[in-house]
Order: structure tokens, then sequence, then C-alpha cells
């Protein structure tokens, strides 16, 4: 059996167990399907990371092709429309902003469901611009993610704003001085602040400012998020994405070669060639010398995949073929490492293959790297072998827990419906990337 025919029935062995919305909840929100760290039920109905709108982002794409998913990508829009208020309003992967990103995926060419996206983006236009007001109003430098970040933070939601600018079912003034005002933001994020007698990026996050005590410990002078989901590699790709549209603000550019600059200079090396790490403190930040070494992950969320994938968009877009060259060799880098280093887990898209598979899938397709096509192929075998005949949603959701270290087991598996976490970001991940043409669902990763 080839790989194509195989990769089409996962997609479908997926596509027919989520089918149902009420099933999928029913799965999902059972009391033992639990998040082993946070001991979370893992099903948020109104999120794209393991909710109704993640779900109906893959029948959006799926019915691009075959209008037979088009009432399945209503009922799953639908009910997690029912579910509004079921989740907090905390960025682009939750609450009315997961739906708006939803039904813009799901309006397809024709622009269905034109009233609902109308009224989700007047709701976001306002929450952007009385959270950009709460911002405004800290003295001091420094900020938390949700300042930038793409997850919970206000490049994710500028990113939905942007495409609703640009479509005339959801545009309106209240859009387009959100929109403006979040790209302003974002811009100002880029420029340095002075901290402990040093000049050092903006997005600098404060100890006091930081998510949880751990962080606290482990960063006392505060940090510089490098990847993707929280860090700067986020509002790169976004200001990349304004840029292309023609969406441009004061200093957009030169804030896309500061952020870019950044990173670059953040280039480690180990055996196998250059990465990125997680995070850097302070202390690494305003040192004389970089570490020789800083923990990072080959995933989507954290480290070289979602810093490169910036990367490559930030190069071609402002016609700089070095950064281009400098993220595909990471990316090279990457795929030659140790799989034992890679620290990711399983199948699904935040930190684990599927997220991997879809950088390196894009990146292959806008470069034509012969070894990043050739690492797509490898990829794709490693997301199939993953696949669970006995698994509710078709693949499931691997997770580390606290007493892992002393476990036989080093996983727990969940059973995870939505895009960021779950199965239906798996059968995206899998979905073919023609002509370097991006999908409507890789905006929400930051890849278009």
């Amino acid at each position: 059996m080839t790989t194509a025919v195989r990769t089409a029935q996962a997609v479908e062995l997926v596509a027919e167990r989520l089918a149902d919305p009420d099933r999928v909840a029913a799965v999902a929100s059972r009391d033992d399907n639990r998040d082993p760290v946070y001991d979370a039920v893992m099903w948020g109905p109104l999120t794209l990371a393991n909710g109704l709108p993640g779900t109906a982002l893959l029948y959006g794409e799926l019915a691009r092709a075959d209008e037979a998913w088009r009432p399945v990508a209503h009922r799953h829009l639908a009910a997690a429309g029912r579910a509004m208020g079921a989740a907090p309003s905390r960025g682009l992967f939750s609450g009315p902003a997961a739906l708006l990103a939803a039904a813009q995926t799901c309006a397809g060419p024709e622009g269905h469901y034109a009233g609902l996206r109308r009224k989700l983006a007047a709701w976001l236009a306002e929450d952007q611009l009385d959270r950009l007001a709460v911002f405004r109003t800290r003295t001091g430098p420094g900020v938390d993610w949700a300042a930038y970040d793409l997850i919970n933070g206000l490049s994710g939601t500028a990113r939905l704003l942007l495409d609703a600018a640009a479509d005339t079912a959801e545009a309106s003034p209240a859009v387009e001085s959100a929109l403006t005002a979040s790209l302003r933001h974002l811009v100002r994020l880029t420029e340095p602040v002075r901290v402990d007698g040093h000049e050092v990026p903006g997005w600098w996050v404060p100890p006091e400012l930081q998510i949880s005590e751990r962080d606290r410990r482990d960063y006392p002078r505060g940090d510089l998020n490098v990847g993707m989901a929280h860090g700067i590699a986020g509002p790169l790709a976004v200001l990349c994405s304004a840029y292309e549209a023609g969406r441009e603000v004061e200093g957009l550019r030169e804030a896309v070669e500061r952020i870019a600059d950044w990173l670059l200079g953040w280039t480690l090396r180990d055996e196998a060639g250059p990465y990125w790490p997680a995070r850097a403190g302070l202390e690494y930040e305003v040192a004389e010398r970089r570490p020789s070494a800083l923990f990072t992950r080959t995933a989507w969320c954290y480290g070289t995949p979602g810093v490169a994938a910036a990367l490559v968009r930030a190069g071609r877009a402002v016609g700089r073929p070095e950064w281009c060259a400098a993220a595909v060799e990471g990316l090279r880098a990457a795929l030659r490492r140790d799989e034992a280093l890679w620290a990711i887990e399983g199948a699904t898209v935040c930190h684990g293959y599927a997220g991997l598979l879809r950088v390196v899938a894009r990146a292959a397709a806008v470069t034509g790297d012969a070894e990043l096509a050739a690492g797509r192929e490898r990829l794709v075998d490693k997301v199939l072998a993953c696949a669970d005949e006995e698994a509710p949603f078709g693949f499931r959701h691997l997770m580390r827990f606290p007493a892992a270290a002393r476990s036989p087991v080093p996983h727990r598996a969940v059973d995870t419906a939505g895009m960021l976490e779950g199965a239906a970001g798996v059968a995206l991940s899998l979905l073919p990337v023609e002509d370097g043409v991006p999908l409507p669902w890789d905006r929400t990763l930051g890849l278009a």
C-alpha cells in the first residue's frame, strides 16, 4: 500500500470518528479522560486546542475538496456556537475568537456564515481594543505572554483581524482600527527597553509576570521566549502576514528585521548543526557569550521548527534569502539529530510529530529543498505509525505526567479531539501542501 493511500485512509478514519459532535463531546469529556499534570478533563468545547472549533477546522478544509463534508462542518460549527460562553476569551485559541477562526475556515470560497462572521469580527475588534488599552496602562519595562503570543496573546487575534479586514462580510471601521492598533502594538514590542542597565528586546517577560511559580524559579531575572506558540516567532509570522498583505504601519519592516536578527543571534550549535532554544533567561541574553547549550524541543511550539518557519516567511516577505537559508539549515539539522533528543511525544500538533510535519512540509514546498522533502515523507510515516484503530478518534494525545520518571510507561494517552492537541490536527497535518499554497488552517499555526 502506498504512503498516499495510507495517508488518505488515516484522514478518513479521523474524519469518520469525529463526525458526530455529540459523540466527540461525550468521549472527550469523560471524567477519566484527564490531563495528568493539571487533573483537568481534556475537553474545552470552545477551543481550537481540544474542542469543536478545532474539529470544525478539519471539516472546513475537507469540504473545500469534497462538498459531502460541508454538512459535517456545519454541524461542528453550530455545536461550537451553542457552546459560546463555555470557555474564557483568551486569544485566538479560546472563546469567540476560536469560533471566528473556525467560521472563517468553514466559509470557503463561497463565503458561508457571513452573518456569524460579521458579528464575531465586531466582537473581536472591540475585545482587542479593550485588551490593548489594558496593556497601555502597564508601567515599567516588560510584558506578559498575553501581550504578544500566538495562542493566548494579541498576535494570534491580530492574525484573525487581518483576514477580517480583507473580507467584505467582516470588514468595518472597528476592525480596521483594531488591526492597525494591534500592528502598531506589536511593532512597539520589538523596540528595546533597559533592564538592569542593559538594553534588551521589549518582549522581555519580568519575573513577576511569569505564568507559574516554577517559571519564576527557573527565570529569576525574567526571560525572552523564542518559540512559535508563546514566543517572538509568533509575532514575527503575523507581522510577515501583514507585510505580505500590504497592511504596513510605520516601522513594521524594521520590526521584522529586529526580530529576525535577534533570532539569528540566538542560533546555537551541537553535533547535528544549528538549533534554537526554547527560552533564554535574561542572564544569558546579556552575557558576553551565548551558552553552549539550552533546553529545546524539535516541535512546532518550541525550538527549531517554529523559529525556522517564521524565518522562512520573513526571508521571503522582505527579500532576505540568507534568513531562509539559515532556517532551512536549521530544519535539516533537526532532521539529522538523534530523534531521542527531539523531546516530542506522539502524533499531535503542538509538541508531536504532526506539528513538525506541517512545518517541514510547508518549508519544503516553498523552498523546493530536497532534504526537507525527504524529511516530510519520513515524518508522514512517523505520524501514520501512531494511528490506532482502537482509539475513539483514531489517534491519541500522549502526555507526560509527574510520576513518569519513576514509571515504566513514560506517557499517559488521552482522547483529544481538537486541532492543537487532538486527532483533528493530526488529520489536518496530513492534508497535502500543493504548489506551496497554504490552507486556511495553517494561519492558526503562524504558517500563513
